[in-house]
């Protein structure tokens, strides 16, 4: 086995098979890496763009790893390396997931703010060789925490992509763990985009300002119901309420008001929670996850990176797409759920998605370091990013609003519980599997309380 010096000069993902990734394991010492090493050198992994357009796991790929890294620090003890395996697993499976693009070709070093503009300008005229010197370049030059001021405003309103830039331009350089990650992972992105640079929300450049129209919450939570477009994709679901006027509609006032930017990101975050708790669970894991994940993100860049009236804008079309084209109830702000009639967080999940949410939400307080450490582990090591991502998401909503902690709680526990339903992925087959520990108190059981 190398010793750690060897593998700290040697930390190299590259070249895994999805079939090996047990005895590669093993072999190169990843064991020995730390957690930065590990998140790095997937991380090269993923910075090299594949050719081909990008399917759904290869478009989440860099976002899985930045939400693994985010969760990895607070995995149970006995998952780490489990969890640790997802991410060179994620790795192998993005390097077979299709050919890579050719090495573009190098340009001079330039000015962040030029390179910057070159790279938008490139992605406006869907050129895509241009695209990818230009990302390849920022990489170089660039630090994640440059990505946000640089490409924000430009890139917030894109729904190529499917409107997944600004989670990575604001979880980016906010994730420790992925502080040694290249830049260059916004290369995959920044070529998808360019794919489609039509595809844009751009309600908001030309309107004039309303009155007597509700509050961003109010206005969100009485989202007409129009019905999916003919799927359920990103793109024709927020073109659908642009099309309409269902979002300048809505959210008008919102955009012209004087913007409270917390009171504003808390608002969208409550509304996408309450819908993974109260609409049935048929968009649970894919589309009430970005409802919450793509909204919160853009919220995150709101007033620093982007101006709080596109943030705004932008966010609210999401929530509004996704209930317009998804929802199937009117929703009740003023929803709880009954007690539950389970004693562990574990049994909870077994039993199904609204016992696991109601477990969590009467919870004490007491119990609430339990039951976080407990969804942490299970979304790390679970295959599905989108479970990974919506978890950091709740995490970050409770941290953001400590008030309503148990809602986002509890719609990561409804939708870990939803996972728990599904077939496993098979892939810690001959592996010893640790068990999911049981929040508890000092008692063993976790208390419920009012």
């Amino acid at each position: 086995m190398p010793t750690p010096q060897t593998v700290t000069t040697a930390a190299d993902l590259s070249g895994i098979t999805p079939d090996a990734v047990h005895r590669e394991y093993r072999d190169r010492g990843i064991a020995e890496w730390d957690d930065h090493q590990l998140v790095a050198a997937a991380g090269r992994v993923l910075a090299v763009p594949r050719a081909a357009p990008a399917d759904s796991f290869v478009l989440h790929a860099p976002l899985e790893l930045i939400g693994r890294a985010a969760l990895l620090p607070h995995v149970a003890p006995g998952a780490r390396e489990q969890a640790r395996a997802r991410i060179v697993q994620l790795g192998a499976a993005y390097e077979a997931a299709g050919e890579p693009v050719a090495d573009p070709a190098s340009i001079s070093v330039r000015p962040l703010a030029t390179l910057a503009a070159d790279l938008v300008a490139a992605i406006g005229a869907g050129d895509l060789d241009a695209v990818d010197r230009f990302a390849t370049q920022l990489g170089v030059q660039a630090k994640p925490h440059d990505l946000g001021r640089l490409l924000g405003e430009a890139l917030t309103p894109a729904l190529g992509a499917a409107g997944h830039a600004p989670i990575l331009l604001h979880h980016f350089p906010r994730v420790a763990l992925a502080s040694g990650v290249t830049v260059e992972v916004v290369r995959g992105p920044a070529r998808e985009i360019a794919r489609h640079p039509d595809w844009r929300i751009t309600w908001h450049d030309a309107t004039e300002a309303a009155s007597d129209r509700p509050a961003l919450l109010d206005a969100l939570v009485q989202t007409p119901s129009l019905g999916l477009p003919g799927n359920d994709f990103i793109y024709p679901l927020m073109h659908q309420v642009e099309e309409a006027g269902v979002a300048a509609s809505l959210l008008t006032h919102a955009v012209d008001s004087p913007i409270d930017v917390a009171w504003a990101r808390r608002d969208i975050a409550r509304v996408a929670a309450w819908s993974m708790l109260q609409e049935p669970s048929t968009y649970a894991p894919y589309g009430w996850t970005h409802c919450l994940t793509m909204a919160q993100a853009v919220m995150g860049l709101a007033g620093g990176a982007v101006a709080a009236r596109t943030a705004v804008a932008v966010a609210g079309t999401f929530v509004a797409g996704f209930r317009a084209g998804l929802g199937a109830v009117t929703l009740d702000p003023e929803w709880r759920p009954p007690r539950p009639s389970t004693r562990t967080l574990a049994d909870a999940i077994e039993t199904g998605p609204s016992q696991a949410a109601a477990y969590v939400w009467h919870s004490s307080e007491d119990a609430r370091a339990a039951i976080t450490s407990e969804l942490v582990t299970r979304a790390a090591v679970h295959h599905d990013a989108h479970l990974v991502k919506y978890t950091h998401a709740c995490l970050d909503a409770a941290a953001d609003e400590p008030a309503a902690r148990r809602l986002y709680l509890a719609a990561a526990a409804y939708l870990s519980a939803w996972w728990a339903r599904q077939s496993d992925d098979g892939f810690f087959g001959g592996w010893q599997r640790v068990p999911h520990q049981r929040a508890s108190g000092a008692s063993g059981a976790t208390s419920v309380g009012g």
